[in-house]
């Protein structure tokens, strides 16, 4: 429901396989939260938070060797104006003595520099090399 608090404790494993999620207020995860890629790599989920806090569990989107083939958005929703964790702050997904293995598929290379400029409105992008990314990636 909206707005709801989840609490994955230790030794329980959450599997995400909905296609969005209501916006959520704060996850606690202390043992998995997991989401599962789609066999359709055009798929896309949506899941909207708060806050995302891991202590001493497990956030998993894909891994190095099954990386998350589907899409998947996660928006953290806040401002300035909203309670921050100490340390933390809002809009967060924190990681306190917990893993957070995100893996998607390889792409080559990861980072390139821009060729110009791109003014506001572009459409096209020109780069210093060549890339294999995705459009939406």
């Amino acid at each position: 429901m909206e707005m709801e608090t989840i609490w994955i404790p230790k030794g329980l494993n959450l599997l995400v396989d909905v296609d969005s999620t209501p916006l959520l207020n704060f996850v606690f995860v202390e043992g998995s939260l997991i989401f599962a890629p789609d066999e359709d790599s055009l798929h896309e989920r949506f899941f909207d938070a708060h806050y995302i806090f891991v202590n001493g569990g497990l956030m998993e989107v894909g891994t190095e060797d099954y990386p998350y083939t589907s899409r998947i958005t996660i928006t953290m929703h806040s401002s300035v104006t909203d309670p921050y964790l100490p340390i933390y702050g809002n809009k967060v997904i924190g990681v306190r003595h917990g893993t957070l293995d995100m893996h998607g598929p390889v792409r080559t290379p990861t980072w390139t520099m821009l060729e110009s400029t791109v003014e506001a409105n572009s459409t096209e992008i020109f780069l210093q090399e060549a890339v294999d990314w995705q459009i939406g990636e």
